[in-house]
């Protein structure tokens, strides 16, 4: 066995503490540094992994093997290039950025230096997600809702870059493409940024998607719902369930006939429940395609251009709901 890679943790917040925990556990990797802005944080959070806590990003150079950033949004920039000028590979939470600008830089950056970097849209490692591996699917429109109650962490982003942006990755992995129109609605209820949006999207291969998102709601719902030719597929994420609906032979074959009349749906529709593995969970999952992308050499999971993608978009919607600019 090849020696343990040698790891930082940039940002020491609410989702450093959980990625600290998940690279703690790893027999492969180890958690040399954490480097926080709020140095009694990166304290608290070294010590408990038996690792040494930093002030900056350049007390790593020639320490580590890989980084974790988890800090703000809007430091993601700075700290991605830092990271790519001494060639460390980088995994980065999402979003890629806070501007669409910042994300391009990022791409062109670690592209020029062949720094292998993955961006974290956790999603896609989810066991929810990942139960539809090997299903083909050309989806004619798709529904999601993701709304929760207020957080009141990442409050240097709205909605639409804070909880959105799990069901834009979605939508673009599913649909393949980028839409050609974008309409949106969104606003403030307490601030500073927007809370709640809702938005349509029209793809050029002729797939709608409509998406709302609140940080406003007492409950925490994440649902996406997929018609496609064939299929209706439902994504349950709060309660770990996929659902695939699909025409029975025996309704194909009363379409033909035109016996359909007062027949019972349940008995005509294929209704199977997709099972949805325990473990691994996502973040540990998306830990592990990290490292094994930074053994390897090979391209991750989640490319630098698929978190740009997703930023661009949530750009497009911003520029919706705030004609204005701010």
């Amino acid at each position: 066995m090849s020696d343990p890679l040698r790891l930082a943790l940039i940002g020491a917040g609410h989702m450093g503490v959980y990625h600290a925990r998940a690279m703690a556990e790893r027999d492969d990797a180890r958690l040399v540094a954490v480097c926080d802005t709020d140095a009694d944080r990166a304290r608290t959070v070294a010590e408990e992994h038996g690792a040494e806590a930093v002030a900056s990003v350049a007390d790593l150079a020639g320490r580590i093997d890989a980084a974790v950033v988890a800090a703000s949004t809007s430091a993601h920039g700075a700290i991605a290039l830092a990271l790519a000028d001494r060639g460390t590979p980088m995994l980065i939470e999402k979003p890629l950025a806070g501007t669409a600008d910042e994300a391009r830089a990022i791409v062109r950056t670690v592209r020029d230096a062949g720094v292998v970097t993955q961006v974290g849209h956790i999603l896609r490692f989810d066991p929810v997600t990942r139960a539809l591996a090997g299903r083909s699917l050309h989806p004619a429109y798709i529904e999601v809702l993701w709304v929760a109650p207020f957080s009141f962490r990442s409050l240097d982003v709205g909605v639409v870059m804070d909880v959105l942006i799990h069901g834009l990755d979605v939508v673009l992995a599913l649909v393949g493409e980028m839409p050609d129109r974008v309409d949106a609605v969104g606003g403030v209820v307490v601030g500073p940024h927007e809370d709640f949006v809702n938005v349509r999207l029209r793809f050029p291969g002729g797939c709608v998607a409509t998406l709302s998102a609140s940080r406003m709601s007492r409950t925490r719902q994440r649902l996406v719902r997929v018609f496609a030719p064939g299929a209706y597929l439902k994504m349950d994420y709060g309660e770990r369930r996929v659902e695939l609906l699909s025409p029975s032979a025996d309704l194909r074959d009363r379409l033909e006939d035109g016996s359909l009349v007062g027949a019972d749906m349940d008995a005509l529709v294929v209704s199977d429940s997709i099972p949805v593995e325990a473990k691994p969970d996502a973040l540990r999952a998306q830990l592990a395609a990290f490292l094994d992308a930074v053994r390897t050499g090979a391209e991750p999971a989640v490319t630098v251009e698929d978190g740009l993608q997703a930023v661009e978009l949530a750009e497009r919607i911003l520029a919706e709901i705030r004609p204005d600019g701010k």
